[in-house]
């Protein structure tokens, strides 16, 4: 019952077929011209008009209606499709691609410093306060550092660390301004990332994690109710498909 409800609203909010006299001539090139309005057919072609209305005229009522749900049901399969394309675009926003090395899960986040900006890769800390970015890293900020106190690294260490007030940060699709990061002199081990991710962060934000597919699901209840919709519109299509095709085996008046 519900379902048919969503398929009788989906119907009504898509344009009706409405049939129009569109003009028919050849051109000097043997090429078919077809417009709306008889102005816009040259006099020298106007003999050999022809309309679309008058083509009808010598279908059958069957036939005719036939055609017309046609052009219908290609109408509501185009809305379909462009309704369908922008969930699938939308739900791009609520997914970052992650990497896993030894267990530790990575992500990309972007840094504002200013006028200029660094894309970096930071490990998904639970464990850390704050976030920490190594110093190398993000040289190319030119940015001032504040004295800080200390902070864990992964290995557990408690190193020496500087600050520093950031104008922006950017993990998927959290804007989050005014961040103070904590800056450490990263010397050895591995270079395949820049610092941590710290509490100050994940604490706010709402998320998932798809270890098959490697990425983080943002928001996961609003990704879902997309997915739902996704699901929604196929079950519309196929049920219009299955509409047609049982009209189509009606016998013709």
């Amino acid at each position: 019952m519900m379902r048919s409800a969503m398929l009788i609203c989906l119907l009504l909010s898509m344009p009706a077929l409405v049939e129009a006299r569109i003009y028919q001539y050849v051109d000097d090139t043997g090429r078919k011209v077809f417009v709306d309005q008889l102005s816009k057919v040259p006099a020298r072609y106007r003999n050999q008009l022809e309309t679309r209305e008058e083509e009808h005229d010598r279908l059958a009522p069957g036939e005719l209606q036939a055609l017309d749900q046609q052009r219908q049901l290609k109408d509501w399969q185009q809305q379909l499709s462009y309704n369908r394309e922008q969930i699938k675009a939308a739900m791009q926003d609520w997914i970052t691609p992650i990497g896993m090395h030894h267990s530790r899960i990575t992500v990309p986040v972007k840094v504002v410093y200013g006028s200029r900006s660094q894309y970096l890769t930071l490990v998904m800390d639970t464990g850390a306060t704050s976030t920490v970015l190594h110093k190398g890293a993000i040289s190319s900020l030119g940015a001032q550092y504040l004295p800080s106190g200390y902070a864990r690294v992964a290995d557990g260490r408690r190193v020496k660390t500087e600050a520093i007030n950031l104008d922006r940060i950017e993990v998927g699709p959290y804007k989050i301004k005014n961040v103070r990061a904590g800056i450490i002199d990263f010397q050895g081990g591995s270079q395949d990332t820049n610092g941590l991710l710290g509490m100050d962060f994940l604490y706010h934000a709402r998320y998932e994690i798809d270890r098959d597919n490697q990425q983080i699901i943002w928001e996961p209840e609003k990704y879902q109710s997309l997915q739902d919709e996704l699901k929604r519109l196929d079950e519309i299509e196929a049920e219009m498909l299955a509409r047609q095709q049982g009209d189509g085996d009606k016998p013709q008046k």
